[in-house]
């Protein structure tokens, strides 16, 4: 390869402008043709140019992104069917990974450049749908998992010709139904509170119209909050048995409503004892409560 192809080809590098950000589909369409114009190498030219681009040979490096563009625009239009992601972004992002392949690829291995560089474009494009597709960030590790169920449950439904529910495809992953269930909640759609749409009389309601409670009352709240504070502090004046007692019985902070003789078995003592216990932290409360009061 002569030095004379670096200097034809390095006018301009679209794998850098594919990251500004295109205004309309004419300026997409221009990128496109630009990337399309590259013409792509052979596989003497392309190992040439590799290894020009691993001894740290710039011009270089970028005739072997530049000459892959297409690949990217490929694997765009395949990945757009499963992103959220507008177009633009998954080329810029591919053009990210392509440029990481260019980085770390080693032409003595003996395979073409565009095997190795999918895979570095295909990770750039799925990491920026996880992550960017979400309110959060999905992990990598759940996507696979997510994947494989993907993958399991159409290969059973094959082999059964019947729909077969999230429960068997867990167990034929060795997989608890309930972690399915929360990776899966993780990929639900979000609705902004913002957002807009026709009612059935014809008007138009927000969400936040639909998500508002009238009946609520931001005053009794803060009363009720303030009660809680002021019975716990009570309460806090007895004995430790006598408040469990209390708290179990009248299903207090975090306590279910629990009956004498529940409580007494889990203390080892009569019905009746919890009963005595009850009325002495009563009593105790009622005094503490007319000296809060004076």
């Amino acid at each position: 390869m002569k030095d004379s192809m670096i200097k034809m080809k390095k006018a301009t590098n679209p794998a850098r402008e594919g990251f500004v950000n295109f205004a309309s589909s004419n300026e997409l369409g221009c990128y496109f043709r630009k990337a399309n114009s590259f013409e792509s190498l052979s596989a003497d030219e392309e190992k040439e140019i590799a290894i020009k681009a691993k001894n740290g040979d710039k011009e270089a490096k970028k005739i072997l992104v530049q000459s892959n563009l297409k690949l990217v625009l490929t694997v765009a239009r395949k990945a757009i069917h499963v992103s959220k992601l507008p177009m633009v972004d998954l080329i810029q992002e591919g053009n990210l990974g392509l440029m990481i392949a260019a980085e770390k690829f080693n032409p003595e291995l003996g395979y073409r450049f565009s095997t190795y560089a999918t895979w570095w474009i295909k990770q750039a494009m799925f990491k920026a749908i996880s992550e960017q597709s979400y309110c959060m960030k999905i992990p990598v590790y759940i996507q696979e998992t997510l994947s494989k169920f993907s993958k399991v449950k159409a290969e059973m439904e094959r082999a059964y010709n019947c729909q077969v529910s999230t429960k068997d495809v867990a167990q034929k992953m060795n997989i608890e139904p309930e972690k399915i269930d929360t990776y899966l909640g993780a990929y639900s759609s979000t609705v902004s509170i913002e957002g807009s749409f026709d009612a059935n009389n014809g008007s138009e309601l927000s969400v936040a119209d639909i998500l508002e409670d009238n009946q609520t009352s931001v005053e009794e709240n803060i009363e009720f909050e303030e009660l809680k504070k002021e019975i716990a502090s009570v309460v806090s004046t007895l004995k430790e048995r006598e408040q469990t007692v209390i708290k179990m019985r009248f299903g207090l902070e975090n306590f279910a409503k629990t009956t004498l003789e529940d409580i007494g078995k889990m203390f080892g003592v009569t019905k009746e004892c919890i009963r005595q216990t009850e009325l002495r932290a009563i009593n105790k409360l009622k005094n503490n409560l007319i000296c809060y009061a004076n």
